[in-house]
């Protein structure tokens, strides 16, 4: 069979995913860039002509930066306590948890996912409420003599962004776990390195692209989250992902355009940077 007749089945295959890439991703971002270079007169009308304005008024008012701002810095500690907490629970269940139980622990783990997000996020306010479930255990414990203030402030988006995300973290990390082979680590033991010279030289190490895929699937979309923050941090756990929900929810199409491209090219440019120091196709397959 000729390299002609071998590629024409090929493109076929491809041809369907790669169309329905191309229509799902490829088109409606290039429609959001285009859009960002128009405009909205006082009638809220679009003005097609390209300009910079949206452009201009986003880097010439503090709100959106420092509000892009907050926003890394509430999911880069999201993506931290992730991370910290899918490690030890990664490990018991790839390492300990007798096989037959894993993926039943997993399904569990995941089972959550599968529950509308809007349902999870409001179930939270009975969580952090004044008269919640946290609050009440800290009374009960006698740790807290009155109700302390958690929701609608941006400790409550941190929580309620843990509490979505630390699934997408932990799978990753636990394929890695689950991979190690047991006889590094015994002979590591046997000849005298301690726990925690063989989690940070031999475990770490071997996890590490787990840990980056983790890493990332957690950190981009809780970059751009909205629905959380709208609903369990009121106005000081603001994201930028709501000044992009308002500018479209007020007919403000090229200016919410042109938000959504800018936190696209930062989040571009940020994975660009990492990818200088790991391998991204390494870590996203998990090997």
């Amino acid at each position: 069979m000729s390299v002609q007749q071998t590629r024409l089945p090929l493109m076929v295959f491809l041809g369907l995913p790669l169309l329905t890439l191309a229509a799902l991703f490829v088109v409606p971002i290039a429609l959001t860039g285009v859009y960002s270079f128009w405009s909205v007169n006082n009638d809220y009308q679009l003005e097609t002509a390209a300009t910079l304005n949206q452009y201009r008024k986003i880097f010439s008012t503090p709100l959106y930066f420092w509000t892009l701002l907050q926003s890394a810095w509430l999911a880069l500690i999201t993506t931290v306590l992730c991370v910290l907490l899918a490690i030890p629970l990664a490990w018991v269940i790839g390492q300990v948890i007798p096989s037959r139980w894993r993926m039943l622990l997993i399904v569990g783990l995941i089972l959550p996912g599968w529950v509308s997000i809007l349902i999870r996020t409001y179930s939270m306010n009975l969580v952090l409420g004044e008269v919640g479930i946290l609050n009440g255990l800290l009374m009960w414990l006698g740790l807290v003599d009155t109700p302390i203030k958690i929701l609608f402030t941006t400790t409550a988006v941190v929580i309620g962004l843990v509490y979505i995300y630390l699934p997408y973290t932990l799978v990753p990390i636990y394929v890695a776990v689950e991979r190690l082979d047991r006889s590094v680590l015994e002979a590591a033991e046997n000849l005298g390195a301690s726990p925690l010279q063989r989690f940070r030289r031999i475990i770490l190490p071997l996890i590490l692209p787990g840990i980056a895929a983790g890493c990332i699937i957690t950190f981009i979309p809780s970059m751009g989250e909205f629905l959380v923050p709208n609903l369990l941090g009121g106005l000081s756990g603001i994201m930028y992902g709501n000044l992009i929900a308002t500018a479209f929810q007020s007919y403000n199409w090229p200016l919410g355009a042109a938000l959504s491209m800018v936190l696209l090219l930062l989040i571009l440019a940020l994975l660009f940077i990492v990818s200088r120091f790991l391998d991204l196709s390494r870590s996203l397959v998990g090997k």
